[in-house]
C-alpha cells in the first residue's frame, strides 16, 4: 500500500496483507457529527467496506445500497457493502474547522491529518510487487 501527496511525496509505503483495512473519519460539515468510512484492500483494489454515521440528515444516506444493507443502532447508522471499489482513492484533507480528518491504518494507529496536512490531497493506492522490491517508507508522518 502506498499513500502519496499530490506532489508525489510518499507518506507511507508498506506491504500489507489481503483484507488489510484503513478507516477515515471526518466531522460532517453540516451535521457536525462523525462519519467513518472503513476500507479494505482486496485483490489489488480499495473496497469501501462500510460507512458509519450518527445522523442521516443533510446528504447522508438513508437507504441500503444495492448489494448492501442499512443497519441502525443507538450509536450509529451503518451502511455495509454496496461494492464500491477503486484502483486508487483520492482523498482531500480538511482543516480544524472543516473536516477534521483522521486516518487509522490497521497495525499503525491513527493520524490527525488535518493537523499536519490541512488542505492537501493524498492518494491511497494498493500495488502488487515482490516483497524484496518494497522499501518501506514511514518518514513524513509517524503511523506507528
Amino acid at each position: 500500500m502506498e499513500i502519496r501527496l499530490a506532489n508525489g511525496d510518499i507518506l507511507f509505503r508498506e506491504p500489507v496483507p489481503e483484507g488489510w483495512s484503513f478507516t477515515s473519519r471526518i466531522i460532517h460539515s453540516l451535521e457536525r457529527t462523525p462519519v467513518e468510512d472503513e476500507y479494505r484492500v482486496v485483490c489489488g483494489r480499495i473496497w469501501q467496506w462500510q460507512e458509519r454515521f450518527r445522523s442521516n440528515n443533510a446528504g447522508l444516506p438513508t437507504v441500503a445500497p444495492s448489494n448492501g444493507r442499512f443497519l441502525s443502532s443507538s450509536a450509529w447508522f451503518v451502511l455495509q457493502g454496496g461494492r464500491n471499489r477503486w484502483q486508487h482513492l483520492e482523498y482531500r484533507v480538511g482543516t480544524s474547522s472543516l473536516g477534521r480528518n483522521v486516518v487509522t491504518l490497521q497495525g499503525y494507529g491513527a493520524v490527525a491529518l488535518f493537523e499536519r496536512l490541512a488542505g492537501e490531497r493524498i492518494r491511497f493506492k494498493p500495488s502488487s510487487m515482490a516483497l524484496g522490491a518494497i522499501s518501506p517508507v514511514l518518514n513524513l508522518l509517524d503511523f506507528r
